[in-house]
């Protein structure tokens, strides 16, 4: 009697959750809202073109679907080169700053600083490599969703100190997911331009 008792209540417990959608099963008709979605991102392709920057001499590759100004700071010694990906809301800003035997130290250091300032303490993705034409570089990558997800810093231990940071205008750590494949390509044409750049 007691097994048939239990049954019987098993059975009806499973028919009021079950419902029929006309009565009491409100919490399955109550519209739920999706997430925002995002459209998606139609990224350049890797083609590249070289630009020499002027008087130094360098030689980097700009993905061609960037346009690049280069102009000179007030001392009229380095070089501000603004690689812009109109598109995508994004530009890489990159400095090319000659250096000597008495000032190379100073100037890494100084832009070691910079790029401990932008990281806004996250916990950043460190790339250490040397490319053929004797460039020392250092790669920074964050994927926290700040403005700055990627920075560099390369020297070729001698004349030059090339610094820089891709700077990605919509960047919220709410908008990180949405944005990162735009991050993961301006970190792949930045980690391609240390690895050709040479004088």
């Amino acid at each position: 009697m007691l097994k048939s008792f239990v049954t019987i209540m098993t059975a009806c417990a499973l028919w009021s959750c079950a419902g029929d959608g006309k009565h009491g099963n409100e919490a399955a008709n109550t519209p739920v809202p999706r997430r925002q979605a995002y459209p998606r991102v139609l990224l350049p392709d890797s083609a590249f073109t070289s630009v020499t920057v002027e008087p130094s001499g360098l030689n980097i590759d700009v993905n061609t679907a960037a346009t690049c100004s280069i102009r000179a700071d007030e001392s009229g010694l380095s070089r501000f080169v603004d690689i812009s990906y109109p598109d995508l809301n994004s530009v890489i800003y990159m400095t090319v700053t000659p250096v000597d035997a008495k000032t190379l130290n100073s100037v890494i250091d100084n832009r070691l600083d910079r790029i401990a300032l932008n990281l806004s303490g996250t916990d950043p993705e460190l790339i250490d490599f040397d490319n053929p034409s004797g460039f020392e570089n250092k790669l920074v990558v964050t994927h926290a969703g700040i403005s700055t997800p990627v920075q560099f810093l390369s020297t070729d231990g001698k004349s030059l100190v090339v610094s820089g940071v891709a700077f990605m205008k919509d960047a919220t750590p709410v908008t990180a997911d949405s944005l990162a494949p735009i991050s993961r390509m301006l970190q792949r044409d930045i980690l391609h331009t240390l690895k050709t750049m040479h004088l």
